[in-house]
């Protein structure tokens, strides 16, 4: 039987427009490409990438009854993933995001997202954390009522049923003064595996050297800590042995949207299919990998046979 994983967090629609001219605001009109509609958000993009994968994916987030909410309802059913409980906002319209991509391929977001500062640990009930066997939050820093204490609760409830807590991440721009490693302590203790950004975790830690940064976690009840370093591979940690991963080589860029998002599938993938911690993060870069060479945060996320022999060829070459 497949293991479940309950992904928690923002789902979004987004719309890409290209090309658009550094000086559009002085012009009247500009001839676009089709724009593309997708799937965003960490909970969203780590739903169908666990769903391409092969994984049992479901999924609680907060969207409204809106054509953007529609949207995404309808990309989760055609991966498979479970949306029973995800929330309807009565006063929020569904996070949707314009990525407005100039002519170098850079992109330059306009966003509305009031609905983040809705989702809170009461929408994640008892029954949705048993029905899972690894339970995933995506935005630590980013959704005011989880990290106020929604984190902490539903994480020490699935800790109490005996899941596997696992966390990422997300660089808050509107409370850069906060000490993060302090506020978020408690539901620091209920987390089995922290996997940031390098710019998270210094955000987090105030620290720069990955070993210094994980030195803070290591009061913590943690299985696995790892920061998430771009192009330069990942550092990991189970707080007995310290390993820096390589990205594979070869591999080329076309978009890094969603990038560590596709990480974080990899990695929980992993975790199901009972590989070891390092084996996790070796597989989720090689998910990573793949998933930059084509436009769209989970576009090339291929399916687990292609994805395990790539991890194969990738670990004997370490």
């Amino acid at each position: 039987m497949k293991k479940r994983i309950l992904c928690i967090g923002m789902m979004v629609c987004d719309t890409l427009i290209s090309p658009v001219p550094a000086d559009i605001l002085s012009l009247d009109s500009v001839r676009i490409d089709k724009p593309t509609i997708c799937c965003g958000g960490d909970a969203l993009n780590a739903a169908i990438g666990l769903a391409k994968l092969g994984a049992q994916a479901s999924i609680i987030g907060r969207i409204a009854e809106d054509a953007n909410g529609r949207f995404i309802l309808n990309e989760c059913g055609r991966y498979g993933i479970d949306t029973s409980r995800v929330a309807f906002d009565r006063e929020c319209a569904t996070a949707a995001s314009y990525a407005l991509v100039d002519e170098k391929g850079e992109r330059h977001f306009l966003s509305e997202k009031s609905v983040f500062a809705k989702l809170a640990g009461s929408d994640v009930s008892d029954e949705a954390i048993e029905g899972a066997d690894v339970v995933y939050i995506g935005s630590a820093m980013a959704l005011k009522k989880m990290d106020e204490d929604g984190i902490r609760d539903v994480f020490s409830r699935a800790r109490r049923f005996g899941k596997t807590t696992v966390m990422d991440a997300a660089v808050n721009r509107e409370d850069p003064e906060r000490d993060w490693l302090s506020y978020l302590a408690l539901a620091f203790e209920e987390t089995d595996i922290f996997f940031p950004s390098m710019d998270e975790a210094v955000k987090i830690t105030g620290e720069t050297k990955p070993e210094n940064i994980a030195g803070c976690f290591e009061k913590f009840r943690m299985k696995m800590f790892g920061i998430k370093m771009g192009d330069r591979g990942c550092f990991v940690t189970d707080f007995c042995e310290n390993r820096y991963i390589a990205c594979p080589t070869g591999i080329q860029v076309v978009d890094t949207t969603g990038a560590g998002d596709s990480f974080m599938a990899g990695l929980m993938c992993g975790l199901t299919r009972g590989m070891d911690l390092f084996s996790c993060a070796e597989f989720a870069s090689c998910v990573a990998a793949k998933n930059v060479g084509a436009m769209g945060g989970t576009a090339g996320i291929p399916d687990f046979e292609k994805a395990f022999d790539f991890y194969q060829s990738f670990h004997k070459k370490m």
